[in-house]
């Protein structure tokens, strides 16, 4: 009976309280993330054809590399994590950013091409109210990490199998 009371080397107490702290954790985490992403559009905003100016070969995105590169080493982390928030941010207006809703389930879903779904789907949590990323991997059909349905678990079995040393074992 103890044993079913507990969750790892905890009681299930402790463990919803762990849980609440990591919470608020990961809320700051993604609040701090949107705003690297946030700093990285003040010094170079998303440009591209989408907003009507023509990106000329070489010369602009050269410019936006290299301040986006700067910034990333001021700051010590990759210029890639600072892309990444960039991108993410200027997915995700302030005001259709949801608290409690981590920074990568809002950059998975980014990659929803129409605003009104984007930002309809964020406000659309799962029945057990949780947006997990796994949730927001289906909703833009990407691979999940826990497969549940049966195509799921077809797909993880096909993206295993391209490893050589998996598929001759199999």
């Amino acid at each position: 009976p103890e044993e079913i009371d507990k969750v790892g080397n905890v009681s299930q107490q402790r463990y919803e309280q762990i849980v609440a702290e990591l919470r608020q954790v990961v809320e700051q985490q993604s609040q701090g993330q949107f705003t690297i992403g946030d700093r990285a559009l003040e010094i170079e905003p998303m440009r591209g054809s989408d907003e009507g100016r023509e990106v000329l070969p070489g010369q602009d995105l050269f410019t936006v590399r290299q301040a986006l590169t700067r910034l990333a080493e001021d700051i010590g982390l990759r210029r890639s994590t600072v892309e990444n928030a960039r991108w993410t941010a200027s997915r995700w207006p302030k005001e259709h950013r949801q608290a409690g809703v981590s920074f990568t389930v809002h950059r998975v879903l980014g990659s929803i091409p129409d605003e009104e779904e984007r930002f309809a789907a964020i406000k659309q949590p799962p029945e057990d109210g949780a947006v997990a990323v796994d949730d927001a991997n289906r909703r833009v059909g990407r691979q999940v990490e826990h497969p549940v349905s049966p195509q799921e678990k077809i797909t993880a079995i096909h993206t295993l199998a391209r490893d050589e040393d998996v598929a001759a074992v199999v």
